[in-house]
């Protein structure tokens, strides 16, 4: 009974420091909202390259993305933006101020998931657009870009989990991963 109630603290005070850590991350961050929405604009492709000079047309600033009439959308689609997101990853342009790699895209959107994993809460990766612009790439990684985010989430949780561990906290972690691919 001693040793189960040893655990039981353990247990508790573990979850209490990922809480904490959770709550001073957000503090820090001025108090992020529980969703953060994320654009990453991957590099062009040879075909895209062929229709002449895209660059100019898309303007990348902190968190904002403007597209111009210029680059080939209709006048209603053009009047839409700019567009805001909280994080604005430009992938197309190792030059550019934010350009990000894959490691630096998990540094941005994937790492601050890990005290909340950890302090018990569910959390949520999504990656949303069209076939071909990069999301396999940016959650699963390739052998040019490396690892993803969610490996790099992964490698981060289970080495934490076993952190805690050897401290004698009790850690499960249970995951469930879904792709859709053509509304199926």
């Amino acid at each position: 009974a001693d040793a189960q109630q040893a655990q039981e603290e353990v247990n508790a005070a573990t979850k209490m420091q990922a809480v904490w850590r959770g709550k001073q991350a957000r503090k820090e961050t001025g108090g992020e909202a529980c969703i953060t929405v994320g654009l990453r604009m991957r590099p062009f492709v040879p075909h895209e390259l062929k229709k002449g000079p895209c660059e100019a047309c898309i303007t990348i600033s902190s968190n904002v993305v403007k597209v111009a009439p210029e680059a080939g959308l209709d006048e209603k689609e053009a009047k839409e933006g700019p567009w805001k997101f909280d994080k604005v990853m430009d992938s197309s342009n190792d030059k550019s101020a934010v350009f990000v790699d894959n490691a630096k895209c998990y540094d941005l959107m994937g790492r601050g998931m890990i005290d909340d994993v950890l302090a018990g809460f569910n959390t949520c990766l999504f990656c949303y657009g069209q076939t071909g612009t990069g999301k396999t790439t940016t959650i699963m990684g390739d052998e040019h870009n490396g690892p993803g985010i969610l490996r790099r989430l992964l490698d981060d949780i289970f080495l934490e989990a076993e952190r805690l561990r050897k401290e004698g906290a009790e850690v499960n972690v249970e995951m469930q991963m879904l792709e859709v691919y053509n509304e199926e």
